[in-house]
């Protein structure tokens, strides 16, 4: 769209881009004037019904501005001496088409806020009657002015002459200006569009040579006809708007022009003078109805446009209005900020949870809020937020004003402008100290049990271990005597106390394993490798499976409690898998990372849907769970119907292990 008049006129350019604007200007006002004087039936002398130069002349300036009057002033010159007229004829013409083109971007800037769109029917109203008419009044007097003091006459006297001259300037400015300020909006968006407008022109063309190309003869009560062609003007009107209009009026014009001079046509029955009279006024209602109604369209589409958007950005307040107060309502902190992290908003949760008001609050840093062990978590968050990333239900800590830690779980969003462009962030923050507080006395309580737990597991396979492990053992050694001293002569009986001894031997070795599942003294006095190890051997042994087991960078010495709870996870996963997997072999993996101690059980078995398990999770995954909570550890199960299962603990590592304590086991 060509920028707004007011910047055009004393806008100073390179000189190259000004020696183009010249070259181009000069060119075209040339090339239209040779057209205009191509039409030698219907002109006389140096006059005829049409000049398209002179809409040249005046759409440069209207488009480029003051500065390329030179290049209008020479081309006029030249079309004038060629055609051919004595300088001084040539020099008059000139000096009236570039004034008089001067004179009508003036009166248009000036008076009507002129913009070259044409988009309001202001706008085609003041290109009709100032642009137009009027200053072709100037043209025409200086024009025929120059003629006539040099001698060169035409049509039957000056009155006809100057009424020629004037409608010739006239119609070039209803019919090439238009397409000349409007021809680069035209707007095709798709091919059905293209197709459309190729089929309106060529119905256009076609309808214009039947009308115009009849023999004049045939055209004595059929001069209404000229005006069929309106329909075709309106639809271009409708559909395409004011660019496709006006180039629709050009090629009528054009098609009418040629076939009038070529005899033919309503309009070339009279003489010359009458012929081009009625040319120019059936070309002035032709473009006065079609440039009208294409404005009136276009800006009734601008009104119905700009009615949309007031309705958008109506609703797009209520929207506001409605988000504000569930934001001022919310009793979650609800918090905006920009990419620098400076908050834009506050709401009434965020001054009661940190204690800062919203004067004190807006225009701040967010880093206000975070403690300084915690600042890279912060950096991290901004960095996934840059990259479009929303981050859901971070638990972490904040500070309120007088420093206080707040736990708090935060929901970040980025906030996009209308271009889609990340231009900074909502976070809703909840305080969640109490569910925390929550947590930390459940899990006391937890850890409480399972010390009980232990404890009464300890004492229990003490009791196994040391009482009836050792009476069942006195019994096995006291049948085996009475064995001993009964006679020969009883086989029967002896068959009966062998077997009795036997199963006192086999209770005896039972109640010992019950006894190390209970409490591994391996455990306590060789650490977890061994002690998970010697199970896995035990278990392969007494099961009949195959349990490979492998350790590696294991840390030692490791805490009781991170042993104890690792080698519980050890023993509930491999019963689970010995009991429902379905297969005779399974893996164990214990290695030790950086920070973290990892422990694997894995097998091929049967597999299940964890979504089933998670529903109705049993007392052993339950219990497995809460021991690597009480230790920060985390487990994950990855499980699939007929793909096996693995289960997969990790613990972090206390801060007092160093490397050199973390020796390969």
């Amino acid at each position: 769209m060509a920028q707004p008049l007011s910047a055009r006129p004393t806008e100073s350019v390179p000189a190259r881009t000004y020696l183009a604007e010249f070259a181009l200007t000069l060119a075209a006002y040339f090339i239209a004037g040779k057209l205009g004087q191509a039409t030698t039936d219907i002109r006389s002398g140096n006059l005829g019904p049409v000049w398209p130069a002179y809409g040249i002349a005046l759409a440069a300036i209207l488009l480029r501005g003051y500065r390329v009057w030179p290049a209008v002033a020479v081309g006029a010159f030249l079309v004038a001496f060629l055609s051919p007229v004595p300088p001084l004829t040539a020099l008059g013409q000139a000096s009236g088409a570039t004034i008089a083109a001067l004179t009508g971007a003036f009166l248009l800037r000036k008076f009507a806020a002129f913009r070259p769109s044409l988009s309001r029917l202001s706008d085609s109203l003041a290109l009709i009657a100032l642009g137009g008419l009027g200053s072709a009044m100037v043209s025409a007097s200086i024009g025929i002015a120059s003629l006539y003091l040099t001698r060169e006459h035409s049509y039957a006297g000056i009155g006809e002459a100057w009424l020629i001259y004037w409608l010739g300037d006239a119609t070039g400015v209803l019919l090439v200006t238009p397409v000349a300020l409007t021809l680069f909006e035209l707007q095709l968006r798709n091919r059905r569009r293209v197709t459309e407008f190729l089929v309106l022109l060529l119905l256009l063309a076609g309808v214009s040579l039947a009308i115009f190309g009849l023999p004049s003869s045939h055209q004595v009560e059929l001069d209404f006809l000229a005006f069929a062609v309106l329909p075709f003007v309106m639809w271009a009107a409708i559909r395409f708007g004011v660019a496709a209009t006006a180039l629709s009026i050009l090629a009528v014009a054009t098609i009418a022009t040629i076939e009038t001079a070529l005899g033919s046509g309503p309009f070339a029955s009279g003489t010359p003078f009458w012929n081009a009279v009625l040319l120019d006024l059936f070309f002035g209602v032709m473009s006065v109805s079609g440039l009208t109604f294409a404005a009136v369209i276009a800006e009734r589409h601008h009104a119905e446009l700009q009615r949309e958007e007031m309705v958008r950005q109506q609703a797009a307040v209520e929207a506001r209005l409605r988000l504000g107060t569930i934001v001022e309502s919310s009793s979650d902190a609800i918090i905006s900020e920009g990419l620098d992290e400076i908050i834009e908003s506050w709401n009434t949760a965020a001054e009661d949870m940190f204690g800062y008001g919203e004067a004190e609050a807006i225009g701040q840093s967010f880093k206000m809020l975070i403690p300084p062990e915690l600042e890279e978590e912060q950096r991290i968050i901004m960095r996934r937020l840059a990259e479009g990333e929303r981050i859901a239900n971070l638990e972490t800590v904040r500070l309120s004003k007088k420093g206080r830690k707040i736990d708090v779980s935060i929901t970040v969003s980025p906030i996009r402008d209308t271009d889609g462009k990340i231009i900074g962030a909502s976070k809703i923050i909840r305080d969640i100290t109490q569910r925390k507080q929550a947590e930390q006395l459940l899990l006391r309580m937890n850890r409480r049990v399972i010390e009980a737990q232990e404890k009464e597991r300890t004492r229990i396979a003490r009791e196994l271990h040391d009482d009836i492990a050792q009476r069942l053992a006195l019994l096995a050694a006291g049948l085996e005597q009475v064995q001993h001293e009964l006679p020969e002569s009883e086989p029967e009986l002896h068959f009966r106390i062998d077997g009795l001894r036997t199963q006192a031997m086999q209770l005896t070795s039972d109640v010992q394993t019950l006894s190390h599942g209970l409490h591994s003294s391996k455990l306590e006095y060789l650490g977890i490798v061994v002690a998970a190890s010697g199970f896995c051997k035990e278990l392969s042994g007494r099961q009949k499976v195959e349990i490979d087991f492998r350790s590696s960078n294991v840390p030692s010495p490791l805490s009781a409690e991170i042993s104890l709870c690792l080698y519980r996870v050890l023993q509930e996963s491999l019963h689970n898998a010995v009991k429902y997997s379905g297969v005779r072999h399974f893996e164990v993996r214990l290695w030790g990372a950086t920070e973290e101690i990892h422990l694997s059980v894995s097998d091929l078995g049967i597999g299940f849907d964890e979504a089933d398990v998670a529903k109705g999770a049993g007392l052993g995954l339950t219990s497995m769970q809460e021991r690597i909570k009480m230790i920060s550890g985390q487990i994950a199960i990855d499980s699939q119907p007929g793909r096996g299962t693995t289960i997969h603990a990790w613990v972090p590592l206390p801060s007092d292990i160093g490397p050199a304590a973390r020796a390969v086991v």
